[in-house]
């Protein structure tokens, strides 16, 4: 059974499983994101963004990201962990990509299942963390985030980069909304103003907005 904890710094979540629960949650992701055409304009981005998710997952179960050693209550067994860390909003542009998604193809019981505890994991640990914050933050679990944007994939770095370079703390947390709102909502000037940044972007390397990527991410402070 997944596990998820917000990291010491609120920055976002640690999620933790055995090998079987993130390889069945990377086999769910995976299978999504293989039903969307990478060489549409319309769902590269989407595409882009699950593709992100399962290689963390895959990175997880692995071995390659954390590791921990699990008693529950009443159990004096311990159980070898993997886990791995993701920024709310990465985990929230993620899970939104997925319900969108699951929608469009025949998913079984089993990806279902994983979805709903990953929605589960993300919605607890975003309480134990702030439940102030999370009221309000959880109503964007799965949707409220136009993930169809064609420049859903630009605009999550965007906004990646936004929250971790904001001092870390409640504060921090309980603006999730606002800055997806900034990010992800078109009639917003905020929003108008980064597709307009984009654009220059764009034109300066001769390229389309969509093959745009930033470079240099800042240092995250879990």
């Amino acid at each position: 059974m997944l596990q998820g904890y917000p990291t010491k710094g609120g920055t976002g979540i640690s999620i933790f499983g055995n090998y079987g629960d993130l390889r069945s949650l990377y086999s769910t992701v995976h299978e999504i994101a293989n039903s969307l055409d990478e060489y549409n304009e319309r769902l590269k981005a989407q595409h882009l963004l699950l593709m992100n998710f399962a290689y963390e997952i895959r990175k997880a179960y692995s071995g390659n990201r954390l590791t921990d050693k699990l008693v529950f209550e009443g159990d004096d067994k311990e159980m070898h962990y993997y886990g791995f860390n993701c920024v709310w909003t990465d985990i929230l542009i993620f899970i939104a990509t997925l319900r969108y998604n699951a929608g469009y193809i025949q998913t079984g019981k089993l990806y279902q299942a994983n979805l709903y505890m990953l929605e589960y994991v993300v919605e607890k640990a975003m309480f134990d963390y702030n439940s102030q914050g999370a009221n309000e933050i959880q109503h964007f679990i799965g949707q409220r985030i136009n993930i169809t944007n064609k420049y859903a994939f630009i605009i999550y770095q965007a906004l990646h980069i936004k929250f971790v370079s904001e001092r870390s703390g409640k504060k921090r947390f309980r603006s999730i909304p606002h800055l997806i709102g900034d990010h992800f909502s078109e009639w917003r000037q905020e929003y108008k103003d980064l597709i307009h940044s984009f654009e220059l972007s764009a034109k300066e390397q001769k390229c389309e907005i969509t093959d745009l990527e930033f470079n240099n991410f800042p240092d995250i402070k879990w």
